[in-house]
């Protein structure tokens, strides 16, 4: 019983300084520009396809998911992934920049930021292009400041399966 006192105590406690918290966590205008000088450095290197910097601007342990699964860790490694699929299928592929409005950034805690983005990433130069164009995708990053720097240190590209997300219960919910 005394456990479950403690816990329950310590839960409430959590909520309490997590919503006091959540309201006070924005960027400053230098920790917007450090997010942003990170993602367009990812922007720049995803367009001339070279990743020889990708060090650079994303932590030693970085994960990533792409966008047909595969699970790639550490920084040697995304670099040298990237610098892979982009020589085989994206060759002269142009990656446009996120709509804004499709972009989401939240403040998860200090120095810690998740965004998500909807993107249509360009068709692969190794197989021919889908009917109908290239299928959008959602792209989630997290980024960490470490040592006064924003870095990428997570990304998931999601592929958005179009005919599932038309039932999205929750945009069905609020027609």
């Amino acid at each position: 019983m005394k456990t479950l006192v403690i816990s329950a105590l310590a839960a409430l406690l959590a909520l309490g300084h997590s919503a006091a918290a959540q309201s006070l966590l924005t960027l400053s205008a230098a920790d917007q520009a450090g997010v942003a000088a990170a993602l367009r450095q990812f922007g720049k290197n995803l367009n001339d396809h070279h990743f020889a910097d990708m060090p650079g601007y994303v932590t030693p342990d970085i994960s990533f998911v792409n966008v047909v699964g595969m699970y790639w860790q550490g920084a040697a490694d995304v670099q040298r992934a990237h610098q892979a699929v982009f020589d085989r299928i994206y060759q002269h592929a142009v990656f446009t920049p996120a709509d804004p409005s499709a972009t989401v950034m939240r403040v998860v805690a200090p120095g810690v930021v998740l965004i998500t983005s909807r993107v249509t990433p360009p068709n692969r130069s190794d197989v021919p292009a889908p009917a109908g164009g290239s299928a959008r995708s959602l792209f989630s990053t997290l980024l960490v400041k470490r040592q006064g720097r924003w870095l990428i240190t997570f990304c998931q590209n999601t592929p958005v399966d179009e005919q599932a997300a038309a039932s999205n219960p929750i945009r069905m919910a609020q027609k």
